[in-house]
């Protein structure tokens, strides 16, 4: 193979559209630099190994969001829900983008935006003895948790693998069979209101 330069915008790129073809878990610095066309040893000076990697393409992910127009001068609770949206819908433009964020912590310029706007909203009307911080983590982990549960039921559904699931489950607890709030029903359902719906319930009582 021929050494070709590459910058790390670049080779995120190219990450992303292996991840799209073939998964997270399919990852690799090696196959990385396969599919970039470089030896391995040309990748190492952009990225120590995988969890460096992850931490580069979580940040990219999080550089999609429009951080625009939400109100950092004089937060509302309906801002923080927008916030948090338009982290989901980054996450949901990339094959595992929940995967790929979750426990990345990347110290990178986007994902320390989009905390620190996250923050920003809430400093002025978390209620005590709440505190903005930990309002924060717990509103992003399940804005993750979602987006990670709704990836794999999309992922199940395009392999044709959910309605066999779903009636094994439904067998296996009858009493759920009719909820229309368990988790089959939340992710086959209306995402977007039942997402919400998650949100406003953490900043019930939490926030004024």
């Amino acid at each position: 193979m021929a050494v070709q330069r590459l910058n790390r915008d670049r080779l995120v790129a190219i990450a992303h559209g292996y991840v799209a073809e073939n998964g997270l878990d399919a990852l690799t610095v090696r196959r990385l630099a396969a599919a970039a066309d470089v030896t391995p040893g040309a990748l190492y000076k952009h990225f120590r190994d995988k969890r460096d990697l992850q931490r580069a393409l979580a940040d990219s992910v999080y550089a999609t969001i429009d951080l625009d127009g939400l109100g950092l001068d004089s937060p509302q609770a309906d801002q923080i829900i927008e916030c948090c949206a338009r982290m989901r819908q980054a996450m949901l433009g990339f094959r595992d983008g929940g995967r790929i964020v979750a426990g990345s912590y990347a110290p990178f310029a986007a994902t320390v935006a989009i905390s620190t706007t996250l923050r920003k909203l809430l400093a002025p009307l978390v209620i005590a003895p709440f505190d903005a911080g930990d309002i924060a983590f717990a509103l992003r982990n399940f804005t993750l948790g979602f987006v990670i549960e709704e990836q794999a039921y999309l992922a199940l559904t395009a392999s044709g693998e959910w309605d066999g699931l779903v009636a094994k489950v439904r067998a296996g607890s009858p009493s759920t069979s009719h909820s229309g709030s368990d988790g089959v029903a939340i992710l086959s359902g209306d995402r977007d209101a039942r997402f919400r719906a998650g949100l406003a319930a953490i900043l019930t009582g939490t926030v004024e």
